[in-house]
C-alpha cells in the first residue's frame, strides 16, 4: 500500500516537473515587464497649489492648467482637454533624489510618509503627456509642461463623460509641435592658456531646423533686455596678469560700425585694481579669473584663483566683483546654508584624518560653491581647499539642495540619461526643450540637434556640429512661440553670424 502511494506521488511530481518545462521552454530569453491594466491614477483629483514653474526667459507655453484632474483606463482629463489611449508605466523611486532633478521643494508644512514614491509616467496615443508622482493614495505632484503642481483626490471614479470622447479628442504634444522653439548656448572653448567664450543659437520651427548662428562673446536674455559678457584679455584698463569680465546691457554698448563709440555704461569689472574695486582690493587679495562655469539671466558661476588656490564663486551679474561672492544662505536659505555647512565639515573630517594633509582652508563666509553639469543637470558643487604636503589641492562634494529658481531657471531633461546615452553613447551633456519636441546631446567635440518623437529620439539628428574637443556648454536659456524670432532678430542685431 506504501509502495502505491509512493509512486502515485512520484507521478505527479513527473506531471509537474513536465509542465514546468514545457512552461519555461515557452518563454526563454523574454522578460516582459508587467502590463499596468489598471489605472494608478484613478479617479478625480482637485489641483491645491502650484509648487513651481520652469518658464524660459520671455514666456513658455500659455497654455493654463485647470484645478481639476481626471484619469481613467480609457481616457485622461487634464488641463481642460481629453486625450485618449492613455498607457502607465509605473517606477518606485527615492522622492528627494526624484525632486532634485525637478528643482522642485515641497512646501514647509508638507510632510510625506514615505521617502520612496511610485512615479507614473503617462502617454496618450503617441504623445507624451507627463510625471505624476504619488505622495500616497490621496495626494499627487504632476509635473507637465514644466509646471508643477500639488493634487488632492475628491472622488475615487472619474465621470462619466471620459467614457465618451469624441471630436474634443486631442493631444498636450501635438499642439507644441507646431510652436517655435529655441535656445541661446553659451560656450567655453578651452585655448592654449585658458578659454574663449562663444554664443549659439539653435531655433525649430514646425519641427523644421531654422538656420544656425553664433557670435562671440556671451548674448544672453535678462528681465531688462539682452545682455553681453565679455572676458578681456587686454586694453588700457587690464593688467596683464587679470583678465576683466564686462557686464552690460547690449543696447547701451559702444555703437557698432558707425564711425562713433560710446564709453561703456555700468561696467563690471573684476580686476581689482581698478578705481571702483579700491575697497574690494584692500579686503582681500586679487583674484584671478580661470573660467565662466555657468551663466543665467541674473548669476554667474565662476572658478577663481587667489594665492595659488582655486575656488568657486557664484556673484550676481549686476555686480561682477570677484570678492563679492555670494554666501550659500543668502542665496539657498537657512536650509541650504546648513546643508552647505555639515556637508563641508564630512569633508573636512575626512581629510583631517589622513596624515600628509598639513592645513585645510577655512570657509567661514560659505562662499566656496558653484555649479557644475552632470547627466544633462546643474547641480550645486561645494568646493575644500588644502594643502598636501607641499603642494595645494582641491576637494569637490555635491549639494543634496535644489538649485534656487532665480538661479537655474529651466533644467528639464524630458528623456532619460539612460534613453540619450543608448542612442548616442558618447553623450557627455544633453539638454531638452520645454515643449519637449527637440534635443540637444554633446559629446567630446560635436553637437547633436534631434527631434523628439513619442518617448524618444528621432531616427536620425537634423543637425551634426562640429565642436573643439572639451568645450562645455556653460548657458542654456530657452525661448518659444513669438519671443523666438524676437531672439533671432536682437542676435543678429548683436552681430551674429550663420554657424
Amino acid at each position: 500500500m506504501a509502495r502505491k502511494k509512493l509512486l502515485g506521488l512520484i507521478f505527479l511530481c513527473f506531471l509537474f516537473l513536465c509542465g514546468c518545462t514545457s512552461s519555461f521552454g515557452n518563454s526563454a530569453g523574454q522578460i516582459n515587464p508587467p502590463v499596468i491594466e489598471s489605472c494608478p491614477l484613478e479617479g478625480k483629483w482637485e489641483m491645491l497649489r502650484e509648487l513651481g514653474s520652469y518658464s524660459s526667459h520671455g514666456g513658455t507655453s500659455e497654455q493654463e492648467t485647470s484645478n481639476q484632474a481626471q484619469f481613467t483606463t480609457e481616457a485622461v482629463f487634464y488641463s481642460g482637454i481629453v486625450w485618449d489611449q492613455p498607457s502607465y508605466k509605473s517606477k518606485l523611486v527615492d522622492m528627494a533624489e526624484y525632486l532634485l532633478t525637478k528643482y522642485i521643494s515641497l512646501p514647509a508644512d508638507f510632510t510625506p510618509q514615505s521617502q520612496e514614491v511610485e512615479v507614473v509616467t503617462v502617454h496618450t496615443a503617441a504623445n507624451y503627456l507627463g510625471e505624476f508622482m504619488k505622495i500616497d493614495e490621496t495626494r499627487m505632484i504632476s509635473f507637465v509642461q514644466d509646471k508643477a503642481f500639488l493634487w488632492q483626490k475628491v472622488a475615487l471614479q472619474a465621470d462619466e463623460f471620459l467614457t465618451a470622447v469624441g471630436e474634443e479628442k486631442t493631444g498636450l504634444k501635438e499642439e507644441l509641435k507646431e510652436e517655435a522653439v529655441g535656445v541661446l548656448l553659451g560656450l567655453k572653448i578651452p585655448e592654449d592658456d585658458g578659454y574663449s567664450y562663444r554664443t549659439l543659437l539653435v531655433a525649430a520651427e514646425h519641427r523644421q531646423l531654422q538656420a544656425l548662428l553664433k557670435s562671440k562673446d556671451i548674448f544672453f536674455p535678462r528681465s531688462s533686455g539682452f545682455w553681453e559678457l565679455k572676458v578681456l584679455e587686454e586694453g588700457p584698463l587690464v593688467r596683464k596678469i587679470s583678465p576683466i569680465l564686462l557686464a552690460q546691457d547690449v543696447a547701451t554698448q559702444t555703437l557698432r560700425g558707425q564711425g562713433e563709440e560710446r564709453p561703456f555704461k555700468g561696467m563690471l569689472s573684476s580686476a581689482s585694481s581698478l578705481e571702483n574695486d579700491k575697497e574690494a582690493s584692500q579686503a582681500s587679495p586679487q583674484a584671478l579669473i580661470k573660467s565662466i562655469d555657468f551663466i543665467s539671466n541674473d548669476y554667474l558661476s565662476l572658478e577663481i584663483e587667489t594665492i595659488g588656490r582655486k575656488e568657486l564663486r557664484i556673484i550676481p551679474v549686476d555686480k561682477i566683483s570677484l570678492s563679492a561672492g555670494i554666501k550659500a544662505g543668502d542665496l539657498l536659505g537657512e536650509k541650504g546654508s546648513e546643508i552647505y555647512r555639515n556637508t563641508r565639515e564630512e569633508i573636512v573630517s575626512e581629510l583631517r584624518r589622513q596624515q600628509e594633509i598639513t592645513w585645510i582652508v577655512e570657509d567661514r563666509d560659505e562662499k566656496n560653491f558653484g555649479l557644475r553639469r552632470k547627466n544633462g543637470h546643474w547641480y550645486l558643487i561645494g568646493r575644500v581647499n588644502y594643502q598636501k604636503e607641499n603642494s595645494l589641492s582641491l576637494r569637490d562634494f555635491q549639494l543634496n539642495i535644489i538649485p534656487p529658481a532665480n538661479l537655474v531657471v529651466y533644467d528639464t531633461l524630458t528623456l532619460s540619461w539612460q534613453q540619450i546615452k543608448d542612442r548616442v553613447p558618447g553623450a557627455l551633456d544633453a539638454f531638452t526643450s520645454p515643449n519637449k519636441d527637440l534635443a540637444l546631446i554633446k559629446t567630446k567635440n560635436k553637437l547633436y540637434i534631434y527631434l523628439i518623437v513619442g518617448e524618444g529620439l528621432a531616427g536620425k539628428p537634423l543637425a551634426e556640429l562640429e565642436l573643439a574637443e572639451g568645450t562645455d556648454i556653460i548657458m542654456a536659456e530657452w525661448a518659444t512661440g513669438s519671443y523666438v524670432a524676437s531672439w533671432q532678430r536682437a542676435f543678429l542685431a548683436y552681430g551674429a553670424e550663420a554657424f
